[in-house]
């Protein structure tokens, strides 16, 4: 049986193919809601949370009873990798316009009905965008309630879980206990001493976009592209995807359209030029926030400065 110390080591090598710690840390923040939301424990028989991943490639799978709830997984399209969060979801998702009509949704895989189940079984979405998948998980109150609702109908569905026997308590840990979480992150992604000053990831200036091409300057900086900002700007909207905050609704007119946008990958840490998400790689935020973010190296995730505002 692998000890404690071959499962951590394992648990960081399955960590690595993950895109940067921020994505890392929401996942695990989105498997503790769930924990909360559930009210499930780590001794609970009907929990199942998993190293390993299975054989059809879906890696730390949250399993209520009989089906999975969340988990992630990669897949090649088109001569790309791809990763793929797949989130359970009642029936009624189909109605759900921001579901039915996004082109970043995968297949849409509804699960079969279990003996005794006389509704439609749920669905089991996979989503290529994950940070648009929890920005709607916080504003949009039919996609939180088609979630919320799937998770409580699978925990009634059984006293226990046949898949019990692969939960891993470490698991568990991982994304119960933040203190834990962040050492094991701190084992895969290089960290340095918190500092203060100007953020590097604020694009100055407001398709396929690319950024990073070096130039010398008084120090070694990096070229922002402003068609980037716009993108993000315009499918998120001028609005801190943190704290809500709109400066329009504040100031009026001239806060119209102002917003900072975020980095999730610090151009600083980027040596060649590269290709720009600007819904996956970008987010806006407040300067408040966008300072907050950037209060140590790497920043702080998305999802570390909220639950720093809800204390």
């Amino acid at each position: 049986m692998p000890s404690d110390n071959d499962k951590i080591e394992l648990l960081v090598k399955r960590i690595k193919y993950a895109p940067s710690r921020e994505w890392v840390n929401s996942y695990f923040e989105l498997v503790k809601r769930i924990i909360k939301i559930t009210g499930l424990d780590n001794d609970d028989p009907r929990l199942v949370m998993s190293l390993s991943p299975n054989s059809t490639g879906w890696r730390f799978p949250v399993t209520i009873n009989n089906r999975y709830v969340v988990a992630l997984r990669k897949k090649k399209e088109n001569e790309q990798t791809k990763l793929y969060v797949g989130l359970i979801f009642t029936a009624s998702a189909r109605e759900i316009p921001q579901l039915r009509d996004s082109p970043d949704l995968g297949k849409w895989g509804q699960f079969r009905n279990l003996r005794g189940e006389d509704s439609d079984p749920p669905y089991f979405l996979r989503f290529g965008n994950f940070h648009e998948l929890l920005y709607w998980l916080e504003t949009s109150e039919q996609i939180y309630q088609s979630w919320s609702e799937a998770l409580l109908a699978e925990v009634g569905r059984a006293k226990s879980s046949p898949y019990r026997k692969s939960h891993e308590p470490l698991m568990y840990k991982m994304a119960v206990d933040v203190n834990f979480r962040a050492e094991i992150l701190d084992r895969v992604y290089t960290e340095s001493k918190p500092g203060l000053g100007l953020l590097p990831e604020q694009i100055d200036e407001p398709q396929e976009f690319y950024e990073g091409a070096s130039k010398s300057i008084t120090v070694n900086a990096y070229e922002r592209n402003p068609q980037a900002r716009n993108a993000c700007i315009e499918h998120y909207g001028a609005k801190c995807i943190i704290c809500g905050f709109v400066f329009h609704e504040k100031y009026g007119e001239i806060g119209k359209g102002f917003i900072h946008v975020h980095h999730i990958k610090p151009l600083g840490e980027i040596c060649a030029e590269y290709q720009v998400d600007p819904i996956n790689d970008l987010c806006p935020v407040c300067p408040n926030c966008h300072a907050m973010l950037h209060m140590r190296k790497p920043p702080y995730s998305l999802n570390e400065i909220r639950a720093m505002l809800k204390r």
